[in-house]
């Protein structure tokens, strides 16, 4: 149902109508704005330039979009690449902490985490390790999982939000937010950094 909406959108922005092209502009750029600017250590104007010239290049290819995916989706993979050609052309290394878990103990250490830096060098070198890691857990996970787990973790969508968001149902929107819990908690099997970590944090706090 919503990727029949979505390509009835394409049609139209294909069709030179300029409102049906603000509209997705409007909704979408926030949202990839955000994911963008999480990975760019929060560089403002590099997150602009990226998701406009992910826009620019959605557009010169949307005769492509056939609607097996939700148009939000098809964009925001369309981001991602372009994310990673800028940070390569930049020589930029990116980072983000995207809290996706709901054991206790990691969303301890991911709260901590997201804390205010520390006057301890070794703990806040020890911190970006685990960021870079939990980044790098994310990136190798399936796009769609990658895509939940944000949605869920990032953004703080409902599932409902979610099925509308990625055009499923709910069902398949629980479904795959479980299975994507699942294939990250298997892809992150470290759990001793993880607790030494947030060992240091609760000894410095003490």
């Amino acid at each position: 149902m919503v990727q029949h909406i979505d390509k009835a959108i394409v049609r139209q922005i294909l069709n030179g109508d300029e409102q049906a092209f603000r509209n997705i502009f409007d909704e979408y750029f926030p949202r990839m704005y955000r994911f963008a600017k999480s990975r760019l250590n929060g560089d403002h104007e590099a997150a602009c330039d990226v998701v406009q010239q992910a826009f620019c290049n959605g557009i010169e290819r949307l005769d492509s979009y056939r609607g097996e995916a939700a148009l939000y989706t098809w964009f925001h993979q369309i981001c991602r690449n372009t994310l990673v050609d800028y940070c390569r052309a930049k020589n930029i290394r990116t980072r983000n902490l995207v809290p996706i878990e709901d054991q206790e103990n990691i969303r301890a250490v991911l709260e901590s985490l997201a804390a205010p830096s520390t006057d301890q060098p070794e703990f806040n070198a020890n911190r970006n390790d685990i960021v870079r890691l939990i980044q790098a857990t994310l990136d190798a996970l399936p796009i769609h999982y990658g895509d939940v787990l944000e949605l869920k973790y990032a953004e703080g969508c409902s599932v409902q939000e979610i099925s509308i968001k990625l055009g499923m149902s709910e069902k398949a929107a629980e479904s795959t937010l479980t299975r994507a819990r699942t294939a990250f908690r298997t892809a992150f099997q470290d759990m001793d950094a993880l607790q030494d970590v947030f060992a240091a944090g609760d000894s410095h706090n003490r």
